[in-house]
């Protein structure tokens, strides 16, 4: 079946890029979870320990080892909040930033590899493909989740 061998081979290629991001990841000691963690900090610098967790689908102690490991890696620090001493805010350090300056440019290289050889025409077409497919995958998926809702 042909959607079938589409499916797969869109399953492939998801593969293929997840890893050879995740060999640049390797290069910085971290974990995807770990570097999307100091990205969404560095992207959200007022949000609690807590939120984060939430928004990650973490729980809080899972959050707490994240971030000592960050701090000990020295790609977080931890400074207290001006309106509650008791509370910190977690910080991305120089280093941090190095790191997420250095992988966003490695995956905007990788993306254009990936699509050499082909033309913009061939680039579009395939762009409004895969917009219709995910179209039809965020259906499904709404339909999935209203039924699991009423079980």
């Amino acid at each position: 079946m042909l959607e079938t061998d589409v499916a797969m081979q869109l399953k492939a290629t998801h593969q293929k890029i997840a890893q050879i991001l995740q060999y640049k990841i390797d290069e910085y000691g971290l974990t995807f979870g770990q570097l999307f963690l100091v990205m969404k900090i560095c992207k959200n610098p007022e949000a609690s320990q807590k939120e984060l967790a939430k928004q990650m689908r973490f729980t809080e102690g899972a959050m707490s080892s994240v971030v000592k490991r960050l701090i000990n890696l020295g790609m977080l620090q931890q400074e207290p909040l001006e309106s509650d001493m008791r509370y910190n805010r977690l910080v991305v350090t120089d280093l941090g930033k190095t790191v997420i300056k250095d992988y966003e440019g490695y995956v905007i290289k990788i993306y254009k590899d990936i699509f050499e050889g082909l033309h913009e025409d061939e680039i579009e077409k395939l762009h409004k493909l895969l917009i219709k497919i995910n179209n039809n995958l965020d259906k499904i998926n709404d339909k999935v989740c209203l039924m699991n809702k009423s079980e």
